[in-house]
């Protein structure tokens, strides 16, 4: 029984992620994502609160997949300094938006302190930005970067400088401008260095 509902969650939620590639956030419905993924509607309110809790749930597994993905580059690499990291972080959400159906839809910049949520209240620290606040335990904690100084802060600076760069490369292609994912790599690399410095 616990393994049908896993794999009914997993349906609905690449339903949820395909359909948002084709029709967009505005237009998606939970009527569409339910024949999508051959289920009925209730089953949807079964798993989910609503469009938004199936919508918070896709974020969340992507953010999870971003993990998997970076600890295998971080196991790749070796040490790391921090502004490698963000390089990094930088070339899997780029390969991501590219690969992963509704990323580009729900993403994390859909976290960010004051724009939509879709986490639940209390979840996470400074506004609820949740991407911030597990790539900087992941850095510190995982890839065993040295900590930094007013790190919330940073780190969201950063993933908001991301998600302006990232809009700009994408907004005419869906694989994206390399001109301009070089042009955010080479910002993050370069706050990096700065706020990582000694002094």
């Amino acid at each position: 029984m616990q393994k049908r509902s896993i794999d009914r969650v997993e349906r609905i939620l690449d339903a949820c992620a395909r359909l948002l590639d084709e029709v967009g956030l505005d237009a998606l419905t939970i009527v569409d994502v339910a024949r999508r993924a051959e289920v009925p509607s209730g089953t949807i309110y079964q798993f989910f609160d609503g469009k938004t809790g199936m919508l918070r749930e896709l974020a969340l597994r992507n953010l999870e997949l971003l993990l998997v993905r970076l600890r295998r580059r971080v196991a790749a690499e070796g040490p790391l300094t921090w502004p490698r990291a963000a390089e990094l972080v930088l070339a899997e959400t780029v390969e991501m938006r590219r690969t992963v159906p509704g990323y580009t839809v729900v993403d994390f910049a859909d976290t960010r302190p004051g724009g939509p949520t879709f986490l639940p209240p209390g979840e996470a620290q400074e506004g609820g930005d949740v991407l911030a606040e597990r790539l900087y335990h992941f850095a510190v904690d995982e890839a065993g970067l040295p900590p930094l100084p007013d790190p919330y802060r940073v780190t969201r600076l950063a993933i908001q400088a991301t998600a302006a760069a990232l809009q700009l490369a994408f907004a005419a292609s869906p694989q994206g401008d390399p001109a301009m994912i070089e042009q955010g790599r080479r910002l993050l690399r370069a706050y990096f260095a700065d706020v990582s410095s000694p002094g």
